[in-house]
């Protein structure tokens, strides 16, 4: 029974081998030129102190290397965990929301309050994680803290903290440069301190977290079934989230963001062949640390080959991880469903009739746009603009207010696809990787020291969007377009495209802020013309989205009831990949990645009640409409005569409607 519970395909040893060989040669070889083996064996213990590298050796680079360690194995364990009890392959640490309020906590003090950094910057950090964490607990506690309810808290928690981060840095950027450093994680260490006062709490944690390897295993059976046999799941649930919390924490305050090492080490022990829990809880601990261990010194060596110009380590993490990643999703032979699908991973409320909510949301979409239209401020005040003058005010005013209601549309119509199309409630249009196509491209024309018109600039984000959505096709084709597959290749790119952002902003300069307000969904450049194209390019697309409501209603049934039913699966998976890509590009080459629209509108919509198909769309895309265009509106007015990028108020206004919509659920 031992031997069947820990065994696995050969494969898995044998890459975690790999993996480690590389890291340990990569991070040795550059001392071997200046210290023999044992004379680098000595240093570690005992260095002569009139000897230059062991120096080195013993107060930067084995601290480095042991934090590396600790920080990769702990981080996998939690990532495993956490994607164990909340049911879900796309959870990670970074998305209970810790890390945005670290960061946000940071920035305050930095602007506000100085004087505190200088008595304890890890304090600082670690409250403003945990004040976000609580935030989480506290709004899913009505809802038993049910897995769907915590992973969407966090991530609208994520958003909108990331959205007043995104905020800070516009306004106040040249005294928060360094803080984007630490926030796309770095390990630089310059004595044995952090790694002293680090190890114990992370020990700690983990041991605490292995300790509920058994109760865990319950929670496969479902919560149901698992409460049958005696666990107190919501209780089981707390603790673990709590101890995931506090794990992260400690590690953000000290080296900042690292996030993807908690999705990826889980991800690839699961494709790897790792079977059952206690599996991936052993191998997740030694793929963390060597995937962590092995991107660190890539990031050195990168540094050293760079002119100097500092390459964060969650920055390389990213970029060496996800094609890791992408390579195991396209040798995988394991098309098992992961899980994220079921009755644990809805929140839906009672059904409604369509027409009160959405007669309401459209009275409120005209609201917006007679008040965005007529009511604005000037230098003499706030005035109204008579109805015979709009169409001159229209020129200034009505190209991006329609853009913007029409990609909140499309992005609210192509959200529902790609949460109905995996079944993961993590699901959103930028995971699927084409927002990061698109912005990795505006990134290439940054890093070249190109400038080039708006129009090159569209034209270079749809290249990049279809040469990422060429690949997807590439990728899941062997597959089947299986829901899992689309994900994970999706948000590696995304991640990718991330961690390269952070390094163009961390750079600093005007073709820093440029980028950063074009990915936080920047209006104000929209002309005319390129609102009409995006108005008819954007209604044919809605069009073949209501053609589609049949075969989204019948997928779900699976493969064999779907093919009964006359439905060719792979082909309609494949065809509406290709719709939701093309509605996801449609907004983001004209308006840039406004990820939270795509997420929560649909979310929005079960939330009122729109259960089926057809109607989750209907009002997913009127609520996507209202949200973007009373946030382009907020935009324009809120800090006249600047403006802030749409996408922040829209995650801002939409989080705070998203997080009542939970508490007003719980009550019920």
């Amino acid at each position: 029974m031992f031997a069947a519970e820990w065994s696995q395909p050969k494969r898995l040893p044998a890459a975690v081998l790999l993996l480690w060989l590389l890291a340990v040669t990569a991070t040795v070889a550059p001392w071997l030129g200046s210290l023999s083996v044992g004379g680098l064996l000595h240093a570690l213990w005992a260095p002569d102190l009139s000897v230059f590298p062991q120096v080195m050796v013993h107060y930067s680079w084995a601290p480095r290397v042991a934090i590396a360690i600790l920080i990769g194995a702990g981080l996998g364990l939690a990532g495993a965990v956490l994607q164990q009890v909340l049911r879900n392959p796309l959870a990670e640490p970074s998305t209970l929301g810790v890390a945005a309020g670290s960061q946000l906590a940071l920035g305050i003090a930095t602007l506000y309050a100085p004087a505190a950094l200088a008595t304890s910057a890890d304090l600082i950090a670690i409250a403003g994680g945990l004040a976000a964490a609580v935030l989480v607990v506290s709004l899913t506690w009505r809802l038993g803290f049910s897995p769907v309810s915590v992973v969407l808290a966090g991530m609208v928690i994520t958003f909108f903290l990331g959205a007043a981060n995104g905020a800070l840095l516009l306004l106040h950027g040249e005294y928060l440069g360094n803080l984007f450093i630490w926030g796309a994680g770095s390990l630089i260490q310059n004595d044995w301190s952090q790694f002293e006062e680090l190890w114990p709490r992370v020990t700690l944690l983990s041991v605490a977290l292995i300790c509920l390897l058994r109760p865990l295993q319950l929670l496969q059976l479902g919560s149901d079934s698992a409460q049958a046999l005696g666990s107190r799941v919501n209780v089981l649930r707390l603790g673990v989230i709590l101890l995931v919390i506090v794990m992260t924490a400690c590690v953000v305050s000290r080296v900042g963001t690292i996030a993807f090492v908690g999705l990826a080490a889980p991800a690839l022990a699961r494709l790897l062949g790792a079977r059952t829990f206690g599996q991936r809880i052993l191998w997740s601990l030694l793929i963390g640390s060597g995937l962590l261990l092995l991107a660190d010194t890539a990031a050195q060596w990168a540094t050293s080959f760079g002119d100097g110009q500092l390459i964060p380590t969650g920055t390389m993490t990213a970029i060496l991880g996800a094609p890791i990643l992408l390579l195991a999703l396209r040798s995988a032979q394991n098309d098992r469903e992961l899980p994220g699908r079921g009755p644990e991973n809805r929140l839906d409320s009672a059904r409604r009739a369509l027409l009160p909510p959405a007669l309401f949301m459209t009275m409120l979409l005209v609201v917006v746009i007679v008040v965005s239209m007529g009511w604005s401020p000037t230098l003499d005040g706030w005035t109204w603009t008579p109805l015979t003058e709009w169409p001159e005010a229209w020129h200034w005013r009505g190209p991006r207010l329609l853009a913007a209601a029409v990609a909140g549309a499309v992005l609210g119509f192509a959200g529902t696809l790609v949460q109905r199309m995996t079944g993961n409630v993590m699901a959103s249009p930028e995971i699927l990787g084409i927002t990061g196509g698109a912005a990795l491209a505006m990134i290439i024309l940054s890093l070249l020291g190109l400038n080039p018109g708006r129009g090159w600039q569209l034209v270079a984000g749809a290249v990049g969007g279809a040469a990422v959505l060429l690949f997807l096709f590439a990728l899941s084709r062997k597959h089947r377009f299986a829901g899992h597959q689309l994900l994970l290749g999706g948000i590696a790119i995304y991640i990718m495209m991330n961690a390269l952002m952070h390094l163009v902003l961390a750079n600093g300069g005007s073709d820093a802020a440029k980028l950063l307000t074009w990915l936080m969904g920047s209006t104000w450049l929209i002309t005319e013309h390129e609102a009409l194209i995006l108005t008819g390019v954007s209604a044919g697309l809605i069009a073949l989205t209501a053609l589609a409501v049949r075969v989204l209603s019948i997928l779900p049934l699976g493969d064999a009831s779907a093919s009964a039913l006359g439905i060719r699966v792979v082909s309609a998976r494949g065809l509406l990949l290709l719709l939701a890509a093309l509605l996801t590009a449609a907004a983001t080459v004209v308006i840039g990645p406004m990820s939270f629209v795509g997420l929560m509108a649909p979310h929005l919509a079960r939330m009122l009640g729109q259960q089926t198909v057809g109607k989750q769309l209907a009002l997913a895309g009127l609520i996507g409409a209202t949200l973007l265009a009373l946030a382009d509106y907020l935009a324009r007015v809120m800090i006249f005569p600047n403006q802030l990028p749409a996408g922040l108020l829209a995650a801002i206004v939409g989080g705070v409607y998203f997080l009542w919509g939970m508490t007003r659920q719980g009550r019920q």
